[in-house]
């Protein structure tokens, strides 16, 4: 199968994986994933209502109450709600 990119993309993928130290496939698929998630925050309903500037500032805010949420809980409540969790999802015996 024929390269499908440029030689000058190939060129640059394996100088910034050497860069930060990472393999290439690693390095594109945290691109890939970078990007999805920038065309997901620009496809949302939130910015599609708002500017796309206050839909990342409300992420941004979200994120922030998410932490200082998760950093008030104790480890044993959140042992016992990933026990929990996993037992929802994969408990389930098979008939």
């Amino acid at each position: 199968m024929p390269p499908v990119f440029s030689k000058s993309f190939y060129n640059l993928l394996a100088q910034a994986a050497e860069e930060f130290a990472v393999s290439r496939s690693e390095f594109v698929m945290r691109a890939l994933r970078h990007y999805i998630k920038e065309l997901r925050i620009r496809k949302s309903p939130l910015t599609e209502a708002s500017d796309e500037d206050s839909a990342k500032q409300y992420a941004k805010v979200q994120s922030k109450l998410a932490k200082k949420y998760w950093s008030t809980v104790s480890e044993e409540d959140r042992k016992a709600r990933l026990a929990k969790a996993l037992q929802a999802r994969w408990g389930k015996k098979k008939k």
